[in-house]
């Protein structure tokens, strides 16, 4: 009974936990109540318990109606809080169940604008950085440069310059503490966000503001500690999945100042560097495959890579709606008009950043990973999924630089393209060479795609050799190997870079009428007279795809739109309009734009333009053709309202109609040797060119810095001195016909001459024989020349006189 008693008498545990004393005894003296007092004590619990939770559930719906109403009175937002209280209101989120202090978003304000704080606010700056960064309320409504405005889609009505000045307005002893508070107390609101889920964050504009001052806090920028920048940056690669909120951010952040833009890219972009940089230090620096997976592991570096180009990626679409904007031919056609009256076309809100601040170079100069993204997307091809939204994020291993190509140097992806190539055909060698075996009375199992052709008859021997294998695509993927009819030189390389440039020039005659030329831009366009068959449009499509998976410098003489074409998916026709036009026919485009420019008045538009219907008059064989824009468009007038569906036909027309079978045939060729490569995915319409056609500058400086020597020459010789000397000496024209001589081709390839491999070797003692070269390898053999003299004029000699190959 003893035992008994005393075990009565212990304080009650929860969870294994001894209550405290006060809180013991009042639960022993309870027990000894009458049942009926107890029950009525418990009752009284659960009332104050829900009376708790009902206020608290109304300061979260008071604070919801201050953010989405943005400028509501006290009074207002109380008597609608009451309404919705009383319903199944849902209750907001992110909140705390208690209404922040009054005057509390003022005084934040006031040290942010220069303003004292209202009176019995005066408060340390240390606590309303606390106060700000701890209270999503705060985030929401606070530093807003148009108080009692909501945030919109369009306008987040949020200042980051505000938001510097509430740091940099505070006493100097106090900075360095409150960024430091502010920071810890913000990685903790992050967490709860993410813990509640985003969904009601991204479906509304006045919620989804808090995270712009989230990620302007100075300390996300400090080096020393980025724990808080990773659940930032986690948290917009939540968003990112959510095309409301994705949408919203990118339209934000694209009206945003490019001061500010540039700072966001360069955060990001130093966590990037300095997160992968410090990993690659620990595990001794190597770049290799294994050493990059080893990298992704390491302090989960791919999942955090990955979230923070999710949020470059906001900023690249936002840039891209800025550079939109400034190409558009309003805007470009407002500042023809401003430079005309003497006055400078100056708008900082559309002025895009450059491309290359995309760039990453920690990413782009490791090697590793380049390989470990491209290792990992073929495996996913293989695995049947052909999109990164199909896999889960726990089971991605790669850091995301295909998804988010913006962040490769064009030189990058040449690199991940080629190694793609290089895999494919290893695989097409592979394979015809087991069906050789397999069939051994079968001839045409060649493991390479051989093309014999004469010089005189190129065009028809290279087109009826491609159409034999039109019924077997894959021997376009396999090694390409050409053949001059009569010459001994063996194609490494070398061969086929002079076939592909001798034929373009051939396609490129007028005697086929397969193009017209285009004065105004210099350039070819689709004759759309053209009596050539399809499979002559197919051919030009297919030696483009060619020369791209075989790495090949072409000289096509074609305008911007073509790549823009090129690079839209297959079933969507790419839509064209003045800026586009303005690039490829100047002069009509200005005269278009006129008629759009021009205001109407009183003035009927035939009294302005004369008669205009939507048809377009052209030149066919000699006789004046008309073609309509629209069905019926021989008895539709153009009038001003209708004037910008005329401008907007006629473009598509140029564009599209006009030149449709044309296109539709070269680009059925072109698709396919990469229709199932990474092409589309790594490179944008301007890269396109840059791949297709090389680089037109040339710096042959860095080429000298790039060379290397052989065979008893080293960058000191003396007839190395004045190899350099004679190739820097020579004429633009010259040193065009230098590079075409020494590598097959007249252009730099992408990344400049400092990326060509070029070698320079002894090729014996004096002598009279001219330099020559392996054009495959970019190998120039020079005799030891007995002076500068005799060398610039056997160079010069040997470069006018560089046709056909030989053995050596």
């Amino acid at each position: 009974r003893r035992l008994r008693s005393r075990c009565v008498a212990r304080p009650p545990r929860q969870g294994g936990l001894r209550l405290p004393q006060a809180q013991a005894a009042q639960v022993s003296r309870s027990r000894g109540l009458a049942p009926s007092r107890r029950a009525g004590m418990a009752a009284s619990e659960d009332a104050d318990a829900a009376r708790r939770l009902a206020q608290q559930r109304f300061a979260r719906i008071y604070q919801d109606v201050l953010i989405e109403s943005g400028g509501a009175t006290k009074e207002e937002a109380v008597s609608q809080a009451l309404k919705l209280a009383k319903t199944a209101h849902e209750v907001p989120k992110y909140l705390l169940g208690e209404a922040p202090r009054s005057g509390l978003v003022e005084a934040i304000d006031a040290l942010a604008s220069g303003r004292s704080s209202p009176e019995g606010e005066q408060q340390e700056a240390c606590q309303l950085a606390q106060a700000l960064y701890g209270n999503f309320f705060c985030l929401c409504v606070a530093l807003k440069p148009k108080p009692g405005m909501p945030a919109t889609t369009e306008d987040p009505n949020f200042d980051a310059e505000l938001m510097d000045r509430f740091f940099d307005r505070m006493p100097s002893q106090d900075q360095s503490i409150a960024a430091e508070t502010s920071l810890e107390i913000l990685g903790k609101l992050v967490d709860s966000v993410i813990e509640q889920g985003c969904t009601e964050l991204g479906a509304s504009p006045a919620k989804l503001r808090a995270v712009l001052p989230m990620l302007a806090h100075p300390g996300l920028s400090d080096p020393s500690d980025y724990e808080v920048m990773k659940r930032v940056l986690k948290l917009h690669a939540l968003l990112h999945k959510q095309p409301v909120a994705l949408d919203t951010l990118v339209c934000w952040y694209a009206t945003a100042s490019t001061a500010i833009l540039e700072r966001m890219v360069s955060q990001v972009q130093q966590f990037l560097t300095l997160s992968i940089l410090e990993v690659q230090s620990e595990l001794g620096g190597a770049t290799s495959l294994d050493m990059a997976m080893k990298i992704a592991m390491q302090n989960d570096l791919a999942s955090h890579t990955r979230n923070a180009l999710r949020l470059l990626d906001i900023f690249w679409r936002a840039n891209e709606k800025r550079a939109a904007v400034m190409a558009s031919w309003r805007t470009r056609w407002q500042a023809r008009k401003m430079r005309d009256r003497g006055e400078r076309f100056e708008d900082d809100r559309l002025r895009p950043l450059l491309a290359t601040q995309f760039h990453n170079d920690a990413i782009n100069e490791c090697e590793g990973i380049l390989k470990s993204d491209l290792k990992e997307f073929l495996e996913m091809q293989h695995s049947g999924k052909f999109r990164f939204s199909e896999l889960e994020e726990s089971q991605r291993r790669d850091f995301g630089v295909i998804e988010f190509p913006f962040v490769l140097a064009p030189e990058s992806k040449v690199r991940m393209l080629s190694i793609e190539s290089m895999l494919i055909q290893r695989d097409e060698v592979r394979y015809a060479m087991i069906g050789q075996m397999l069939s051994r009375n079968r001839h045409d199992l060649n493991p390479y795609l051989v093309l014999k052709v004469k010089r005189t008859n190129l065009m028809q021997d290279a087109l009826q050799q491609l159409a034999e294998r039109g019924g077997a695509q894959h021997d376009y993927k396999k090694p390409l190997k050409v053949i001059f009819d009569g010459e001994e030189g063996v194609d490494e390389g070398g061969v086929r870079k002079e076939f592909f440039q001798l034929l373009i020039e051939e396609l490129y005659n007028e005697d086929y009428g397969m193009f017209e030329r285009i004065e105004e831009s210099r350039t070819f366009w689709f004759n759309k007279n053209s009596l050539e068959a399809n499979l002559q449009f197919e051919l030009f499509g297919l030696v483009l795809g060619l020369a791209i998976y075989n790495q090949v410098i072409l000289d096509a003489k074609f305008p911007s739109v073509i790549y823009k074409k090129l690079m839209a998916p297959r079933d969507i026709v790419a839509s064209f309009g003045l800026s586009d036009l303005l690039d490829f026919e100047p002069s009509l485009a200005k005269g278009l734009i006129k008629l759009l420019d021009h205001e109407p008045e009183d003035t009927p538009f035939e009294d302005v333009f004369g008669p205009l219907r939507f048809v377009v008059e052209y030149e066919c064989f000699g006789s004046m053709v008309e073609a309509e824009l629209k069905e019926g468009g021989r008895d539709i007038l153009v009038n001003w309202d209708n004037r910008e569906e005329y401008v907007q036909s006629y473009c598509d027309w140029v564009f599209n109609t006009s030149i449709e079978k044309q296109y539709q045939a070269f680009r059925k060729g072109f698709d396919r040797c990469i229709a199932d490569t990474l092409f589309r995915r790594l490179f944008r319409e301007d890269e396109l060119e840059l791949v297709i056609c090389g680089s037109e500058e040339l710096d042959f400086k860095a080429l000298e810095k790039s060379a290397s020597y052989q065979d008893g020459f080293v960058v000191n010789s003396e007839v190395v001195r004045w190899f350099w000397e004679v190739v820097h000496s020579l004429s633009p024209e010259d040193k065009r016909s230098f590079l075409q001589f020494c590598t097959g081709c007249d252009r730099a390839p992408v990344g400049g001459l400092g990326r060509l491999p070029l070698v320079v070797s002894r090729a014996g003692p004096d002598s009279d024989q001219l330099p020559s070269v392996h054009t495959c390898f970019n190998h120039i053999l020079l005799p030891a020349y007995s002076s500068k003299e005799k060398l610039d004029q056997r160079l010069r000699c040997a470069i006018q006189h560089c046709t056909g190959f030989g053995l050596m």
